[in-house]
């Protein structure tokens, strides 16, 4: 049994409308249909998804030869009012008695297997396992709790303190989401982000991290702490939100923190989904005095041409450039060399994961503006912030 769904047709739909799209699909059953070996059965079995049921020949090797096949006749150039389109195709495939003993079984499996191709950036072919039915039943059991996570408040936020470099003084925190779930211990945010964002919870939860940490924010200011900004992530799905600038305006004016203490983290890949409109977004998001900073610098595009055009105040430095600060010259190179592109930007530079005394006097040295890591101080929870504050600023005077 093979399951194959065409790679983001939505796009096909979306800009040329759904009778292209139709037409479109009408070609590549058609290219499925003139290329199947007898004992085939093809159905479409939904949206852009086709079923396939081979009853002859079906070893592993001669399944994936003509599962390879599939993918080169759809990849072939589509052709609708003269514009030409290419297509892909992810494939799970299930067989007969190994992954199921009846027809139910046997498709749910290879649709498994289907996703798990797509979720590898599609145009793959995957066979079934079982291991990935034991994900799956994780991942399903993992949302239904998710989404009743935020209502059970089992979400709470740590703050890991940054440092500027030259005097010492601590003047921001980065805001961690982190979850307690009662049966499943502490979930690492590795595994639930990326979920939250495929099921539109993540709308929901960033909403209540930026408002949460604002909040808190504007706590330690009132006492003692005046001058604390905070940092606070924000993910791609997040980020393409038309309803994201109320969220953020709203967040400051329940807590009613200033706008300038207050940093937005985003990844490059965030930003380049829509170059166009992700410079709006950061634009609008400076003229209401936030900040913005790109995260973890360096382990994206980092495209030069770009970059000199965003509207960003910080780069943070990727934690892989720092681990080996001390003894790897080409690491040494390559944050010196955004360091001093930071200087002709006129942005801030971050650097992130800084574990040892060494690390942080090289970064000083290269005037570097910031840094946040272990040895300064570790992500604590906001109970205590105040004690973990007063350990981190004595770092730089032992240092």
């Amino acid at each position: 049994m093979l399951v194959i769904d065409i790679d983001r047709f939505k796009i096909i739909n979306d800009s040329l409308g759904h009778y292209a799209g139709d037409i479109v699909l009408k070609e590549i059953a058609a290219r499925i249909q003139n290329y199947l070996p007898k004992g085939s059965y093809l159905g479409r079995f939904s949206g852009d998804k086709f079923t396939l049921l081979l009853t002859k020949n079906v070893s592993i090797e001669q399944t994936t030869r003509l599962a390879i096949d599939l993918q080169k006749i759809i990849s072939k150039p589509l052709y609708y009012q003269n514009q030409e389109f290419i297509v892909t195709a992810s494939i799970g495939i299930s067989s007969f008695p190994g992954d199921g003993l009846d027809e139910n079984i046997l498709l749910k499996n290879a649709d498994i297997a289907m996703n798990r191709s797509k979720n590898q950036g599609g145009n793959k072919i995957t066979f079934f396992s079982t291991g990935m039915n034991d994900q799956a039943i994780i991942r399903l059991e993992l949302e239904s709790y998710l989404r009743k996570a935020l209502q059970k408040n089992e979400f709470y936020l740590c703050y890991q303190p940054l440092m500027d470099l030259k005097s010492g003084e601590i003047t921001c925190t980065e805001a961690l989401i982190r979850w307690q779930h009662p049966h499943l211990g502490l979930v690492s945010p590795s595994q639930f982000i990326p979920l939250a964002e495929e099921t539109g919870l993540i709308e929901e939860i960033g909403a209540w991290v930026l408002t949460t940490a604002c909040i808190q924010t504007k706590e330690w200011q009132g006492s003692g702490y005046p001058k604390l900004g905070v940092s606070v992530n924000v993910s791609a799905h997040q980020f393409q939100q038309h309803a994201f600038i109320g969220q953020v305006i709203k967040a400051l004016e329940i807590s009613q923190l200033e706008p300038e203490y207050l940093s937005l983290e985003l990844t490059e890949s965030a930003m380049l989904k829509d170059i166009a409109y992700s410079i709006s977004v950061m634009k609008a998001l400076q003229d209401l005095g936030v900040k913005v900073s790109i995260d973890d610098f360096g382990t994206g595009y980092s495209s030069l041409s770009y970059l000199r055009n965003l509207p960003i105040d910080t780069l943070k430095i990727d934690q892989s450039f720092i681990n080996n600060l001390h003894d790897d010259p080409s690491d040494i190179a390559i944050v010196k060399a955004i360091i001093t592109m930071g200087q002709g930007l006129d942005v801030k530079i971050v650097a992130e994961g800084v574990e040892t005394h060494e690390q942080m006097n090289i970064l000083r040295d290269m005037d570097c503006h910031y840094a946040q890591g272990y040895y300064i101080q570790k992500p604590l929870e906001s109970a205590d912030f105040e004690t973990g504050f007063r350990t981190a600023e004595s770092v730089i005077y032992s240092s």
